[in-house]
């Protein structure tokens, strides 16, 4: 993380914006991977650009770092960093019931971390008197929040089940 002045809320609003814009451009690109290693086809579903409105992230992100004139930086904070190296680490190679439980369990921290980033970005917006983006930012959190959502249905409605039923037989 770079070195900010934390009692200029504008800056540290920046920053932020400017860390889930990269960490967003590498979530993309590890969640377009994971379906070779996933067995499941509603878990590989449920982390498609379309599920997830990555796309739509990243082109509010963009547009809320124009109207703050922020540059884009590659940096990423050191939570994305690990969730990341976890995410690669407990994807390996090869598909199975039991990767899929792990991979689902990094994805929901993921997830999680993204509702929460969201949900700090809107009310630093609406503070900052950013109303515009604000909302934006909100529907990124509630996306999110959706996504988590649909990922407990996969593991409750499928996964789980189809563990059940493969430890019976």
């Amino acid at each position: 993380m770079q070195k900010i002045d934390v009692t200029n809320l504008n800056e540290v609003f920046k920053t932020c914006l400017s860390e889930q814009l990269a960490a967003e451009k590498k979530y993309m690109k590890a969640l377009e991977k994971l379906p070779k290693v996933l067995l499941t086809d509603e878990l590989k579903s449920a982390i498609s650009p379309q599920a997830t409105d990555i796309d739509s992230h990243l082109s509010r992100l963009t547009r809320a770092m124009e109207a703050v004139k922020q540059k884009p930086q590659a940096v990423i904070s050191s939570v994305d960093e690990e969730l990341l190296n976890t995410l690669k680490t407990v994807a390996g190679k090869g598909a199975s019931l039991l990767k899929d439980v792990q991979i689902l369990h990094v994805l929901k921290l993921i997830f999680i971390l993204k509702v929460s980033r969201y949900e700090s970005l809107n009310q630093m917006a609406a503070a900052l008197g950013h109303e515009e983006y604000a909302m934006l930012l909100e529907q990124c959190s509630k996306d999110n929040q959706n996504t988590f959502a649909y990922l407990n249905q996969v593991v409750q409605n499928v996964i789980y089940p189809e563990a059940q039923k493969a430890e019976r037989a």
